[in-house]
């Protein structure tokens, strides 16, 4: 589905247009409680779809909320990571 937003270049409707899609704000809370990999996050939001759980940590990953690393001694697990930018939305939550 796509996003129309608001049209408008200060931070509080650039904030809402990421933050107010269904589901973000409980992706955000998963993130903020320490879960990092994709099934921690689904084990936490069980009623989410694998693909929008997908589509909302692209939308995090390209607003720079969020940083993508493969971890560990298994270099194909990967590893979500709330940047600094996302760790200011504990703030919010």
């Amino acid at each position: 589905m796509a996003s129309t937003g608001y049209g408008q270049f200060c931070p509080v409707a650039k904030a809402a247009e990421l933050l107010a899609e269904r589901w973000m704000p409980v992706v955000i809370r998963e993130l903020l409680a320490g879960s990092c990999h994709f099934g921690d996050l689904q084990r936490g939001i069980p009623l989410i779809s694998p693909a929008t759980l997908s589509q909302r940590l692209h939308e995090l990953l390209d607003a720079g909320v969020l940083e993508r690393t493969r971890g560990g001694g298994d270099s194909r697990r990967v590893q979500y990571r709330l940047t600094e930018a996302g760790k200011e939305l504990r703030a919010a939550a």
